[in-house]
């Protein structure tokens, strides 16, 4: 699918409002709010200098490059896409890597004899029986602003954008 200017507009958008939040929120992810105006001051959980956005924008743009392409995000082409390009954030460019996240992409040491997504399909390591003690499901909502703004098969009732 060719995607559209305004397509491409969204999601450029998304993508610049989830780093920014991103960035703001790094110093302060798994602690107290801030006590007064935030700031964009760096350090958190990983090695950040102010203004850098975390682990989650950076698979954010990881799902974005394959939307990019115009590939239906749903199909295994895709899907493989995504998670060839998880492993190699991993490998060579992430800054942090959550626990859940470490966890999944781990468990594919063999990843290049089978179809990449088959082996982030499944729930590793025990997470789903565990309740309170990941937070895989909030992290994955926070990769997705890039799915948001794909575009859709359009109908009468739905005209182009």
């Amino acid at each position: 699918m060719k995607l559209q200017a305004a397509h491409l507009d969204r999601t450029a958008g998304v993508l610049v409002a989830q780093a920014c939040g991103d960035a703001l929120g790094v110093p302060y992810e798994f602690s107290a709010p801030p006590s007064g105006e935030p700031e964009m001051k760096g350090g958190g959980l990983g090695p950040y200098a102010p203004g850098e956005y975390s682990d989650d924008t950076q698979m954010a743009v990881c799902i974005a490059e394959v939307a990019a392409k115009g590939l239906d995000l749903t199909s295994d082409d895709a899907l493989d896409e995504i998670a060839e390009l998880f492993l190699e954030w991993q490998e060579k460019g992430a800054s942090d890597v959550g626990v859940q996240t470490s966890r999944v992409l781990s468990q594919r040491p063999g990843m290049v004899q089978v179809a990449p997504q088959t082996g982030l399909e499944t729930p590793h390591g025990g997470s789903t029986s565990r309740p309170g003690r990941t937070s895989g499901q909030r992290r994955a909502v926070r990769g997705l602003g890039p799915v948001a703004v794909r575009p859709e098969k359009r109908t009468a009732e739905r005209p182009p954008l």
